[in-house]
């Protein structure tokens, strides 16, 4: 994962916005030493950040990914290390609702068991073995015992590949083991396959003059006729042979591997902190525990198994010792397989999809900021589902960084006296004393969030993550590029969101509701509405009229979005007179100042129409056609909820278009924009809305009756209903 970071620390209203109404409440800063704003009391903080032990989260990641090291293989046929130790560590800390889940896959994969990798000469000696170096055996080797003479293949283009093929390029590489410089693949490695090259030897490394000595889990396309291996080493072990082979020693290679072909499972450990109110939506952390089963890292993703294990100690004990309420709603941690363990466990309970009103996902969450280079993320909950979280996570995100870094603003927080001294520091003895820093970027994939935000999940989901990361997918990927003090903070964060939506009292709302429409006038000030006006400020005369209704409907989009977001709140508020009336009002509040973003660009259309010349475009009135499909509402059928990820899995789906392969034409909506159009499903929204929904975010324009004929189709195979 890569995210494209937009920069949200500081929270401002922008003056662009005050001008358009007086009804945006302005947040008041505190004045300096004063405690930061969060929709949590002040005590509550406290108490959390004395329970939170980071050093106790970086311990169990220690002893869970202390380094990386092979399976047993008893552990393919019982249980697996990590599984079994954290169901091990939560009972030992008083949890008693945790299940350790085992499911069979149809699937198989290979897993190295043995290999070796020798220089016979000039002189003989060991350079990697398995058990020393995890990351040696490439994905896509078989077991296979090759020797030859190591030699150096460049990067091979097109044409030298199709004249290896054809036998055409006069190579003597029968026998051979080669130097190249990334793992072969697809047309590179049939061709060396046809030379006769039996294996090959290449280094992969995120920054090699940083860490000559990381080695990247790899693959190539290897077991062939002749290409049997692959070995990856690091870059100074690669250097080195490189000049041996370029020197003229001609040093000769021995590589020894084995691979054994095992059954596929699912191991899932499930612990909840039970509610008072355990029908009603609660909260779901996940973590990966598995990523595959050869990679073991400890930040990847230990760390966010270890700190989302403390959440669960920490909430536990305090909820045991009278200290803290137990919550209203269920708290929930999974530690699945990535992805695909997570929708497996979705499948086999789409009743518990309703039990969950927000997801947080940790991935790659316990990293030294300082060492990595590195800032602390958040993936915002995706435009399809708006949700209270953001809002919700961004205040404490907020907190963390006023309380732990150095602001050198007069309205900032301050620690001691005399000295660069951090406000509430959250720091751990034998951790560092780096700075937070963290920015919120928009909906990303790549984690187990996806599988929530799925179309027939829905369940809101953001990603907690640290990038760059100098040992992403490393065997150097161990405990000592992660910082007890981050680890704290990380932990920090997500029992402080968790806690304030599954105990959501009407004194915690009315905080709540401040940060989700303070977050939501900032996002539409930040990107919608600077596109809208850029739109109508770069259209021409004959464009002005229909810009301006792509215009119109985007800051329309915008609006809802965040009117949606504290709608989200109904979800876990207490239901009383009072919590009514406070959404209500603020909901209301957020539609009157979607009415002056309306008249600002239908301001702004009108100047931009007297510069051009012509006449000031007006708002269209909705056609008959759009009216009546405002009334249809499709949502997605109890066969589909939960059960079934794809559309393309879904198979009254694929079998109808199987039979009518003219559907797509007839719809005119291609792959991209249908995976958008599934994601508007919710019941809630009208098939006009979706259609404005979808052309707001896709940037496209989406015919309405092709719309509706794939509804229609949607209906007919029984993906949703109406």
């Amino acid at each position: 994962m890569n995210p494209a970071p937009r920069f949200r620390s500081v929270r401002f209203v922008p003056a662009i916005l005050l001008a358009v109404t007086v009804l945006i409440p302005v947040s008041v800063t505190p004045a300096a030493g004063q405690a930061l704003r969060t929709p949590l009391s002040q005590d509550l903080l406290d108490l959390l950040t004395d329970e939170i032990s980071g050093q106790m989260a970086f311990n169990n990641e220690v002893l869970l990914a202390g380094a990386p090291w092979i399976r047993s293989e008893s552990e393919f046929t019982d249980t697996f290390w990590e599984s079994e130790h954290i169901v091990e560590l939560a009972r030992g800390y008083g949890v008693e609702d945790i299940d350790l889940i085992r499911q069979s896959s149809e699937r198989t994969f290979d897993y190295p068991l043995e290999a070796e990798f020798w220089l016979d000469s000039p002189q003989r000696r060991l350079v990697a073995r398995l058990g020393a170096d995890a990351a040696l055996v490439a994905r896509g080797t078989v077991t296979s015992d090759v020797a030859g003479e190591l030699i150096y293949i460049p990067p091979l283009d097109q044409e030298e590949i199709e004249a290896v093929l054809a036998g055409r390029a006069g190579t003597d590489w029968a026998g051979t083991i080669a130097l190249m410089w990334s793992h072969a693949r697809g047309n590179v490695a049939r061709a060396l396959d046809a030379a006769g090259v039996q294996g090959v030897i290449s280094f992969s490394s995120r920054d090699r003059y940083l860490d000559p000595g990381q080695v990247v889990y790899s693959s190539g396309t290897y077991g062939q006729e002749n290409l049997k291996l692959g070995f990856t080493v690091s870059w100074r072990q690669w250097s080195e042979l490189l000049e041996d082979v370029e020197a003229g020693r001609h040093p000769m290679a021995h590589c020894t591997a084995r691979v054994e072909e095992f059954p596929d499972k699912f191991e899932t450990v499930w612990a909840r902190v039970p509610g008072t109110e355990p029908d009603a939506p609660g909260v779901i952390f996940t973590a990966h525990l598995f990523e595959g089963y050869t990679k073991r890292g400890a930040n990847d993703n230990m760390s966010g198994c270890v700190i989302q294990l403390e959440i669960l100690r920490a909430l536990t004990h305090l909820i045991e010792s009278g200290e803290l309420p137990r919550p209203r709603r269920t708290i929930h941690f999974l530690w699945p397989n990535e992805i695909s363990g997570t929708y497996r466990f979705i499948e086999t309970h789409p009743e518990l999809v309703d039990a969950w009103s927000i997801n947080i996902n940790m991935d790659i969450v316990g990293e030294a900021l300082r060492l990595n280079n590195s800032w602390f993320t958040m993936s915002e909950c995706p435009n399809h589902l708006p949700s209270y979280l953001d809002g919700l996570a961004a205040s404490i995100l907020n907190y963390v960084w006023r309380t732990n870094d150095i602001v050198y603003l007069p309205d900032s927080p301050h620690g001691r006296s005399g000295g660069q001294f951090f406000p509430r520091p959250l720091v751990e003895k034998n951790g560092s004393t780096d700075a937070f820093r963290f920015y919120i970027h928009r909906a990303t994939g790549g984690s187990d969030h996806l599988c929530f935000n799925n179309q027939s999940v829905q369940v809101p989901g953001i990603e907690f993550f640290t990038w760059p990361d100098q040992w992403y997918h490393a065997d150097t990927d161990t405990p000592d590029k992660s910082d007890p003090t981050q680890m704290k903070r990380v932990a920090f964060i997500g029992a402080a969101c968790a806690w304030a939506a599954a105990h959501c009292t009407d004194e915690v709302l009315d905080g709540l509701l401040t940060e989700v429409a303070e977050f939501g006038y900032s996002r539409v000030a930040d990107r919608e509405l600077p596109r809208a006006l850029t739109m109508i400020e770069e259209a021409g005369a004959g464009e002005l009229p229909a810009t301006f209704e792509r215009a119109l409907n985007l800051v329309d989009f915008a609006v809802q979005r965040e009117i949606e977001a504290l709608l989200s709140l109904r979800e876990i508020y207490s239901g009383s007179p009072r919590a009514v009336s406070a959404v209500d009002a603020r909901t209301e509040q957020m539609r009157l100042f979607g009415r002056g973003l309306q008249e600002q660009i239908a301001g702004y259309a009108g100047v931009r129409a007297e510069a051009l010349g012509t006449a000031a475009p007006r708002q269209a009135r909705p056609t008959r056609r759009e009216r009546e499909l405002e009334a249809v509402f499709p949502t997605m059928t109890e066969a589909v909820k939960g059960r079934v990820f794809s559309l393309g899995d879904f198979e009254p789906f694929r079998e109808y278009t199987e039979a009518h392969p003219e559907a797509a034409a007839e719809t005119g909506i291609d792959e991209r924009t249908l995976r958008t159009v599934l994601n508007y499903i919710s019941g809630e929204r009208s098939i006009t809305r979706i259609r404005d929904s979808v052309a707001a975010e896709s940037g496209q324009e989406i015919d309405l009756e092709g719309l509706y004929r794939l509804f229609e189709i949607l209906k007919e195979t029984g993906w949703v209903s109406w």
